[in-house]
């Protein structure tokens, strides 16, 4: 209401949300592009910014929500030198993309899926770690209920070598629950069955390839904001800080090689990003191929 209790034009429209108000009042492609309307993805709010987190972006727009999973984000505090405060040699940053990388399997020992550099932004290399993230986030920590600010524990200033649990403490505590055998490897495969499982769900709701982008503003304006990302410069590891000099933005034409990149990754349609009858069979669901095609939904390959 208007605060007097009358009814509030207003009031009603943005009962809505921002977007359908915005829609309503027939500036929303107008504010999306200019930024005014900060909503990059799905019609949910700025969280981490896609042009400097890549993972939580891409990770999103190739989602259905904004994914709020802090692994790769929080990287950043092995970055400040109180950290390691009580080490005595403390590692560079090329030994920590060395140590965090060689746990990430499938993709282990590709120490460019953490180049967040403007060069590397589109490559198969970030498409490995939005995957992988993908994959360890569905099943270890949505499936299994692992804490999102504690795993995966990818560096330890606590271990003699620095190098955290994560690998051997993640199925350890499933076993010990369970009693079952089962490696860290084997939730990360579950995991990919599950993102594929929900990607087949979004396809049957009208999901397609030429959907799958941000908000108008990402592509249009330079992050503004200051940041700092782990990526090389001439070759060298180092912490690079992003400001609004930097002139960083996503290039919607990169954007869709990237996509293509991702789904061949991923074993998905390039043309339409359909889940196709291979690769969802290689997971186990067949079934879920014979309803894709029943709908007219399966992709080609």
């Amino acid at each position: 209401n208007d605060g007097h209790g009358n009814a509030s034009q207003f009031g009603n429209d943005i009962a809505d949300g921002a977007l359908r108000a915005a829609k309503k009042w027939g500036r929303l492609e107008q504010d999306l592009s200019t930024g005014e309307l900060m909503y990059p993805y799905w019609g949910y709010p700025f969280h981490y910014d896609p042009r400097v987190q890549l993972e939580w972006g891409y990770g999103t727009i190739l989602g259905d929500r904004d994914i709020n999973e802090h692994c790769i984000m929080r990287l950043y505090t092995f970055t400040d030198p109180k950290y390691f405060a009580d080490v005595t040699t403390p590692p560079t940053i090329e030994e920590l993309v060395r140590i965090i990388t060689r746990k990430m399997v499938p993709f282990e020992a590709d120490m460019l899926m953490l180049d967040y550099s403007a060069d590397n932004m589109y490559s198969e290399h970030i498409a490995k770690l939005v995957a992988w993230h993908r994959y360890y986030s569905r099943f270890w920590k949505e499936s299994m209920q692992f804490c999102d600010n504690r795993w995966p524990d990818f560096v330890n200033s606590n271990a003699p070598d620095l190098i955290g649990s994560t690998g051997d403490a993640e199925p350890r505590f499933f076993t010990a629950v369970t009693g079952k055998k089962f490696t860290f490897l084997d939730g990360i495969n579950v995991g990919k069955k599950i993102w594929n499982l929900d990607h087949a769900i979004w396809t049957l709701q009208g999901r397609h390839r030429y959907m799958v982008h941000f908000a108008d503003y990402i592509y249009n304006l330079p992050y503004s904001a200051t940041a700092k990302i782990i990526g090389r410069e001439a070759g060298t590891w180092k912490i690079i800080s992003v400001d609004a000099t930097s002139g960083r933005y996503l290039e919607k034409d990169k954007f869709e090689q990237f996509k293509t990149r991702y789904y061949q990754l991923e074993g998905w349609d390039t043309a339409t990003g359909y889940p196709t009858r291979s690769t969802l069979e290689d997971l186990g669901l067949g079934y879920v191929a014979d309803e894709l095609e029943a709908k007219g939904k399966l992709g080609i390959g």
